[in-house]
């Protein structure tokens, strides 16, 4: 997990191999890449958070289509990731200088990597959703919850309120003499005695 990560429940992860092969490059280029946001552990990191990721891979394509124009141009940190700022500018130096550390071993592919962005759009529109309805969910159960509660309550001291036999002859209910039970036992007295 993200030594800087804001969210309360715990982010989905991506692992460094997946990471790597989602991006078509070596293992070691992502590990590099995230020496300044990991100093200390950077070679047995096992997994990023999916923000993470996506800034490692926004990266990767900027110097992708720097490649592939010719231009240089500066990498920032998007005002859209729930990565503070900090984080994504550590992320972005480790990945440039990962990538020209390794220049040469590698081939970084605009197709891949729109591939991959796209999962990562997919994924945050999923989790969007998923936390929408659950709320909305769980926000209509315990509204629900909450009325039938009140309602019980509110039955519960009416009912308290009131003598039993009194509310039963009001509504013309009179207590029937209990005959099942006698009748129950002449069926079994019978069975017993042939």
């Amino acid at each position: 997990m993200s030594p800087n990560s804001t969210k309360t429940n715990k982010p989905e992860m991506i692992s460094i191999k997946e990471s790597a092969e989602r991006l078509g490059v070596a293992e070691e280029i992502i590990r590099f890449s995230l020496t300044e946001a990991y100093p200390d552990d950077f070679d047995s990191l096992k997994e990023i958070t999916l923000a993470e990721f996506e800034t490692l891979a926004n990266t990767f394509k900027q110097k992708a289509l720097e490649q592939n124009r010719g231009e240089v141009a500066a990498i920032a940190p998007s005002g859209e990731s729930p990565l503070p700022i900090e984080q994504q500018q550590q992320i972005i130096d480790g990945t440039v200088n990962a990538l020209q550390e390794f220049a040469g071993n590698y081939v970084l592919t605009i197709d891949k990597i729109a591939s991959t962005l796209a999962y990562l759009s997919g994924q945050a529109v999923v989790d969007n959703f998923v936390e929408i309805h659950s709320n909305t969910v769980r926000d209509g159960l315990e509204s629900y919850l909450d009325q039938f509660a009140a309602e019980f309550v509110t039955a519960a001291h009416s009912i308290k309120g009131v003598n039993a036999k009194d509310f039963l002859s009001q509504r013309g209910i009179t207590q029937k003499q209990r005959t099942a039970q006698k009748s129950l036992q002449e069926i079994l007295n019978l069975a017993a005695n042939p």
